[in-house]
């Protein structure tokens, strides 16, 4: 796809969804009527998956001047439902889910009460052209777009409050923390040197962890429950636990709900601490537990591929055709129905591009048979990435899953395209500034909440800038 409809993986796993991935990937949303009646008020029995979420106020966390209500928490766990078996899990499962999830909010809303403080505003005018780039990307205009999420249920202006939220908390992270990051050319050359040097073929990974996080300060008995709470996970995991789902019922990270993905790393880009344990696995092995000051992980070794040093990058001339589930297509019959269409491409019964134009649901490519044109798998999600890889040309790719969807394409030509000289040097400042934005954005959202009064009804504590205290349930 291109980067207009599929955010690079760097950008999909930049925590609280930042505006460039807002921006390229966003979608109209649409809960299942199970959800919708969830986030309305509607009875438990329509969706028992979640009938254990109780809390026992309408607000379930303040957080300095912001309020997080029941609702509001129950709406973000029932976004979950494609990846969360919430039918049967146990109320005590059920609790534990919410509280990460809420935990998650409250992350989000220091940051907005931070972006406010400092007078970060996002007037209607950005506003509005955001939400004209989110429509074109859906191929409508404004008005269809907001015909299509009132459609689905969701009150328009609460729409509009959303994305304003997340333009805010982009806004912040680059005002208080991207701006703060340097990169000297010593940085850069090391790096260069690195990859493209006599030693420069190496190993990438493709990485997922899970982080049980302790907080600051913590107590030697905060400290042991977060260690046996990592090695139960881990027990889990080697028992043949899926780490995906494990990651969004269990994990504290913020990007636990996307299985805790930290997509394709050379040895440059991990983590100093994780490092020789990912040596040390092979593909689909978890590590050992890793004590962090951020508290204890669990990393898993994905895929590995090797990977030379030079400047030369593989591009591919391909086509695609994308469904969508949707109200009237459950996942199921969406992926049935692309391996039908497939077929019929396959055994010639159809022609590529007249199956695109008619039953693809990206809309831009669509209109040119599904043509991408010239795409580089550094720009496309990992799944589109690894599909493209795959296939030989002329070859159609089997039925592969998307953030975005059921895809299958077929990759009609290939070419190196050699990088030097600033390219480069921009690859590698872009490469070394994302590993220390992710460690100084985990810093300042620990600073955040550190100073801020939170009080979360869920676990009965309240963070009061001078330590926890129990707080009595109401």
């Amino acid at each position: 796809m291109p980067v207009s409809h599929a955010p690079t993986h760097r950008h999909a796993r930049r925590p609280l969804a930042v505006l460039a991935t807002l921006l390229m990937s966003f979608v109209v949303p649409g809960l299942p009527a199970q959800a919708v009646a969830q986030t309305t008020g509607g009875d438990d029995q329509e969706n028992p998956g979640m009938s254990g979420f109780q809390p026992m106020d309408s607000i379930v966390a303040v957080v300095d001047d912001r309020v997080i209500t029941q609702q509001k928490l129950r709406a973000e766990i029932a976004q979950l439902g494609g990846q969360v078996d919430l039918a049967n899990m146990s109320q005590a499962d059920q609790q534990r889910l919410a509280e990460r999830v809420l935990d998650r909010m409250i992350t989000e809303a220091t940051m907005l009460e931070r972006a406010e403080k400092i007078g970060i505003q996002i007037d209607d005018t950005r506003l509005n052209q955001a939400l004209n780039g989110i429509a074109q990307r859906n191929g409508m205009n404004l008005s269809q777009l907001r015909e299509a999420v009132v459609g689905q249920g969701q009150d328009w202006a609460e729409f509009r409050d959303g994305i304003r939220e997340q333009m805010l908390l982009e806004e912040l992270q680059k005002r208080e923390v991207y701006s703060q990051i340097n990169v000297s050319d010593r940085d850069i050359d090391a790096y260069i040197e690195q990859r493209t040097g006599a030693s420069a073929e190496q190993t990438e990974y493709r990485l997922a962890q899970i982080l049980v996080s302790v907080p600051e300060n913590a107590s030697p008995d905060a400290i042991e429950s977060a260690r046996e709470r990592a090695e139960a996970i881990r027990k889990a995991l080697r028992e043949g636990e899926d780490f995906a789902r494990i990651s969004a019922e269990r994990s504290d990270a913020l990007n636990a709900d996307e299985g805790g993905d930290l997509g394709w790393r050379e040895p440059a880009r991990i983590p100093s601490l994780f490092l020789p344990a990912v040596q040390d696995l092979e593909t689909g092995e978890v590590s050992e537990i890793i004590r962090s000051p951020n508290g204890f992980h669990i990393v898993k070794v994905r895929d590995t591929r090797t990977a030379t040093g030079s400047a030369s990058v593989t591009q591919y001339r391909a086509e695609h055709v994308l469904l969508r589930p949707g109200e009237n297509r459950d996942p199921e019959t969406t992926r049935e129905l692309a391996e039908q269409l497939r077929e019929q491409v396959a055994s010639g019964e159809a022609s590529f591009a007249d199956i695109a134009r008619e039953f693809s649901d990206d809309q831009g490519s669509a209109q040119r048979g599904g043509d991408l044109g010239w795409v580089s798998p550094e720009d496309m999600v990992p799944a589109f990435a690894e599909a493209l890889a795959s296939v030989e040309t002329g070859e159609l790719s089997p039925v592969f899953e998307s953030q975005f969807g059921f895809h299958f394409l077929r990759v009609n030509d290939q070419r190196q395209r050699e990088v030097a000289g600033e390219d480069l040097r921009e690859q590698a400042r872009n490469a070394i500034g994302e590993r220390r934005a992710d460690e100084e954005l985990t810093k300042y959202i620990r600073r955040l909440r550190s100073e801020a009064y939170i009080e979360n009804r869920l676990t009965g504590t309240v963070n009061d800038a001078s330590g926890q205290r129990a707080l009595g349930r109401q």
